[in-house]
């Protein structure tokens, strides 16, 4: 049972996407790490916290720009089709500080489905995964696009992800605590991005940043995760395990971080800055 958190109406990941797409809205995410976040300075895993994070992220939460999406997580909505240990595991966040969230949203307000990025593991069916991957995949469908991300994230590297992108260059950003960086990163963007499609995978430093990005009329949308569930549909795994050649903060067990040998001169080629 939920308490006292009322239900919030939240797009499909269609629906979401299309907005993205068709009318070249930026995004903003935010799940768990960017609610505790928004209540605290304490920081989550790979991110340390601080008034200003906390003090933006409200700013994006409550903000009402024309050209930004505020994204939130679909077990916010009444309709979900999610498996049950999710459901559970996301009621019990609910009962837990749902109530002091609750004082940043507003049940009149549409919301966009931040799991647009997490669209395999969480799914109890998997029948939409292929309807919604060719969506996604037609946000950057001929775009020249730029990918700003954590050092090991490695979005797309060894997989067909953005093969039918015009071009992809690369911003690589500390793995942990980006948001340290935030102005000098904002400033590359700035200065990199205009006329292209910029892709963010910083955790909530993406949050905020889209934001700020939809302001200087930069189209951003703030996609971390999505390479992960890509993989993980390709793998047809059944939890959160490991991913060749990348940093995979939700995984328990090692990792190797290193490319093949094959990916590795493409990768390297893509890279026109590192923080």
């Amino acid at each position: 049972m939920r308490k006292n958190f009322p239900f919030y109406k939240v797009d499909s990941l269609a629906e979401t996407i299309d907005d993205i797409t068709i009318h070249k809205k930026n995004i903003s995410r935010f799940g768990d790490g960017e609610f505790r976040l928004v209540l605290n300075t304490a920081g989550i895993g790979f991110q340390n916290g601080s008034e200003e994070m906390t003090v933006r992220l409200r700013e994006v939460l409550t903000s009402d720009l024309p050209n930004h999406l505020i994204a939130i997580p679909e077990t916010f909505s009444l309709n979900n089709h999610l498996n049950w240990r999710v459901k559970f595991w996301w009621l019990n966040f609910i009962n837990t500080i749902g109530v002091q969230i609750s004082h940043y949203l507003n049940p009149q307000k549409r919301y966009s489905n931040a799991f647009i990025t997490r669209f395999y593991l969480d799914y109890e069916s998997k029948k939409h995964i292929p309807y919604v991957l060719k969506k996604l995949k037609g946000i950057w469908e001929n775009q020249d696009v730029l990918v700003v991300e954590g050092e090991y994230s490695r979005l797309g590297v060894g997989n067909d992800l953005f093969d039918d992108v015009t071009s992809l260059q690369r911003i690589l950003c500390p793995a942990k605590d980006a948001f340290a960086m935030y102005h000098d990163i904002l400033a590359d963007i700035k200065f990199h991005g205009k006329d292209k499609l910029v892709l963010l995978a910083l955790g909530p430093t993406a949050t905020v940043m889209s934001f700020d990005l939809a302001k200087e009329n930069i189209w951003a949308v703030d996609i971390g995760h999505v390479d992960l569930e890509y993989m993980w549909y390709l793998q047809n795994a059944q939890e959160k395990t490991p991913v060749a050649g990348r940093l995979v903060n939700e995984a328990t067990q090692q990792q190797n971080v290193e490319i093949s040998e094959g990916e590795r001169e493409k990768y390297e080629k893509s890279i026109i800055k590192k923080m």
